[in-house]
């Protein structure tokens, strides 16, 4: 093994991508004593912040490996500069064009949240995830090995010399907002594929050892110099040393670049770039509603700003004229309107750095492109933005990557209220004396019209210990008068007793939950489980957001009995679903030929429709033109599913064989 250059050298000489203080305290607040891969926040134990276990890796990529490996789809050599920030898909096993994939098929993952301040929107994250999103080995010994490897392409070197000045440069960070690696037991590792007639090609050229409490980029830079290099199929790679259990030790990997003249890192021109998703175009701290309690205060219900977070880079400031902005309905088809305000203006010389601005321009915008002939319900708008006419204090015009300078939030209004913003980057659990057994966990939401409420989306995320038996039941509270905003009164006893669905068939996936009959509720209300066994129950934990301490409660019976309020930052991945607007089309009560009609859920959904049959039924399927999409024939009584690729609204009609109809609107997301 022969070593180039160390990072201890590389880092005396340069500088390091350095956080405000204000800005790391997010992660410094709680007095968090380790605990295995969680973190443990009250003195007893009760509520419980831990790593992830697995994540959900789509079916087409987990094939799309698994076929490269088994020697099909080699990518062509590719000529110099190879830049890539990650801010667009760019692995081999993403749906893009040929020429836009920078890498071998690996396990790895494109990350946008995972990283703190990253140089640009965007991280390749190694971590302890196996191509399917578990873990590499589950072993009470604390198994550690290499584990992530993300290969380059090939390059072609062979018209180069060492005088040219060939160099890798990247960032690199330990941790972040995830778990990150160990000092003095866990390592990064770049090596070169050398053009040698024997032995093994891969040559060590670089490491760093893991950085405790990691909230800086740190640059790095690799001279090429060696002439077994210099040929047409050269080849790099990043290699993680670590834990193999799962989504922790982790590293990210910013704006990687290969070029002639390389020895400062990239970006070498002047360039600024987007470094986080933007937020919600909701007032705080809700990030999605139902579109009928949206309309009745739109301007009260819409943020009044879109603060996003820029980096600009170069030695000298930089000159943003503006930000574009543009709002779209994308979720039907048709005539939609898209409206285009004015920009938003970044101020004049803007320090090299990071610095953040406010898009407070026409974000009522909503309301009026919202076609109640297509639907009166459900709705999403993209919030497009994007930084125009950069330049240096010479006047020059951006040569950078220009991926990174577009981003777009997709804002939807469906039928639930929601705090998080749809990712899981921990996850929650409660653990008492006796596990997870009497553990009760609520959360607050302020329903700003009355309703009905049907049910909950829950995002269960697996953790170590097998919880997929475990059992709960539902609960609802209504808001304690005497002490407002804590659960006081039980609105509906729930005894349906369910179990966790830990892979809910998508990234990030949901599981919808009905209550027993729908309960009216306005106001605040509390909504949540409790634990009837010792296995602990893990809820996805959004770090982007942060509502828990306002609006999540816990207690335990009998240890515990009365409402704690939750100390741990973020905000649990718990839904309420109302029905906002999905009614029957006819009351039934009116009607003696009409038949009540089953709920259809999850609702929305993605491409599964399920619902419930109490007798025998024939069901059609139509869209909102009439015109008739399936024909299901006579459905027995139980469980049925419908499936369609195409998003919209559908209305399904059954007739019994008494001759009675029921229908219901379902809608399919994009």
């Amino acid at each position: 093994m022969r070593t180039i250059s160390s990072s201890s050298t590389l880092m005396s000489t340069m500088n390091t991508l350095i956080p405000s203080p204000l800005a790391s305290v997010t992660f410094r607040t709680l007095a968090l004593v380790a605990f295995g891969f969680g973190l443990w926040t009250t003195a007893n134990a009760q509520e419980r912040e831990l790593d992830l276990r697995s994540v959900f890796v789509p079916e087409a990529k987990v094939k799309a490996y698994a076929a490269a490996k088994s020697g099909g789809g080699e990518l062509p050599p590719l000529a110099l500069p190879f830049v890539d920030d990650f801010a667009w898909p760019s692995f081999f096993e993403d749906d893009v064009a040929t020429n836009l994939k920078r890498w071998e098929a690996s396990p790895v993952r494109r990350t946008t949240t995972l990283a703190y301040q990253p140089p640009t929107i965007g991280c390749a994250t190694l971590d302890g995830l196996d191509p399917e999103g578990n873990p590499y080995m589950l072993n009470p010994t604390n198994a550690a090995g290499y584990a992530d490897t993300l290969t380059s392409r090939k390059l072609l070197l062979a018209s180069y010399l060492g005088e040219d000045s060939v160099a890798l440069s990247f960032w690199y960070q330990s941790g972040g907002v995830a778990n990150g690696a160990d000092a003095g037991e866990d390592s990064l590792i770049v090596e070169f594929r050398a053009n040698v007639p024997d032995g093994d090609p891969w040559i060590s050229v670089w490491s760093s050892e893991g950085i405790d409490d990691d909230t800086s980029f740190h640059p790095a830079v690799i001279p090429i110099v060696d002439g077994e290099y210099f040929y047409n199929e050269f080849q790099f790679r990043f290699r993680n040393y670590g834990s193999l259990e799962g989504n922790v030790d982790t590293w990210h990997i910013d704006y990687v670049r290969v070029s002639p003249d390389g020895t400062t890192p990239a970006p070498l021109e002047e360039e600024i770039a987007f470094v986080k998703p933007p937020t919600s175009a909701l007032r705080h701290p809700w990030t999605a509603m139902p579109w009928p309690h949206f309309v009745e205060d739109a301007e009260g219900y819409t943020a009044t700003s879109m603060p996003t977070l820029h980096r600009s880079f170069g030695e000298t400031s930089n000159s943003q004229q503006n930000i574009g902005m543009k709002i779209q309905r994308v979720d039907v088809e048709g005539n939609v309107n898209s409206y285009t305000p004015p920009g938003a203006t970044i101020p004049n010389n803007a320090v090299t750095g990071l610095f953040e601005t406010d898009y407070i321009q026409d974000l009522q915008i909503l309301t009026p492109l919202f076609n109640e002939t297509l639907s009166d319900t459900f709705a999403t708008f993209h919030v497009s933005l994007w930084e125009d006419e950069v330049g240096g204090a010479n006047g020059t015009t951006q040569v950078g990557v220009t991926d990174n300078d577009s981003i777009v939030h997709v804002q939807t209004f469906y039928d639930y209220y929601a705090y998080d913003d749809g990712t899981a980057e921990k996850a929650y659990a409660l653990d008492g004396p006796n596990g997870g057994q009497g553990g009760e966990l609520v959360v607050g939401y302020d329903i700003q019209e009355e309703d009905t409420l049907d049910g909950l989306w829950i995002h269960f995320t697996p953790f170590f210990d097998d919880a997929t038996g475990a059992t709960y039941t539902l609960k609802v509270y209504g808001d304690d008068e005497d002490n407002p905003g804590q659960p006081d009164t039980l609105l509906a006893p729930q005894f349906v007793v369910h179990n966790p669905n830990y892979y809910a068939n998508e990234f990030d996936g949901f599981t919808y939950v009905p209550f027993e009959a729908p309960v009216p509720v306005s106001g605040r209300i509390y909504v949540g489980f409790v634990q009837q066994g010792e296995q602990r129950i893990n809820v996805g934990l959004d770090k982007s957001t942060n509502t828990n301490p306002e609006y999540l409660w816990y207690r335990f019976f009998p240890s515990l009995p009365d409402w704690q309020q939750s100390t741990i930052e973020g905000s649990l991945m718990i839904r309420p679903v109302l029905r906002a607007g999905k009614e029957l089309v006819t009351n039934v009560a009116e009607r003696p030929w009409l038949a009540e009609a089953p709920v259809v859920f999850p609702n929305p959904g993605r491409t599964e429709c399920r619902w419930v049959l109490e007798e025998a039924t024939e069901i059609w399927v139509y869209d909102l033109t009439g015109r008739e999409v399936a024909d299901l024939g006579l459905l027995a009584p139980g469980a049925h599913t419908w499936t369609t690729e195409s998003p919209g609204m559908y209305l399904l009609v059954g007739t019994t064989r008494q001759g009675q109809t029921w229908s219901q609107r379902w809608m399919a997301r994009p």
